[in-house]
């Protein structure tokens, strides 16, 4: 029989007695140690997005990119949008001018666009 996790929707009668002993000897952590626990869980997923952002911004340098550029089209979720927006925003320092633009549909998903500020390079005085 394999094991099947439960959905947080089921009734407490309708679970199986496997179900109910694979959680019998686990604890439930403390608040805190939630809270630990996710914020970690942003951490990761925030150096990632960074380092993604990273790579987009070099990639415009190694084009001599001058100008507004799109550096990132971002497409998550309403409830943790914020996070990342605020992540990218701390990344570039105002004289990159970083833009977030209009909510836009790509691909039938909502997307926002990041834009940042290159400075004018040698060949397009």
């Amino acid at each position: 029989m394999e094991y099947s996790q439960p959905e947080v929707t089921e009734k407490i009668g309708l679970l199986s007695d496997n179900t109910d002993a694979s959680y019998q000897d686990r604890t439930i952590p403390t608040w805190g140690d939630l809270q630990n626990l996710y914020a970690q869980r942003w951490l990761k997923e925030k150096e990632r997005f960074q380092t993604q952002l990273k790579a987009n911004f070099f990639a415009l340098t190694e084009r001599f990119a001058s100008g507004k550029q799109e550096i990132f089209q971002l497409s998550v979720a309403d409830r943790i949008e914020k996070q990342y927006t605020n992540a990218f925003l701390e990344l570039f320092e105002s004289g990159y001018a970083p833009h977030i633009g209009e909510v836009e549909r790509v691909a039938n998903k909502k997307v926002r666009k990041l834009y940042v500020t290159m400075p004018h390079n040698y060949s397009s005085v």
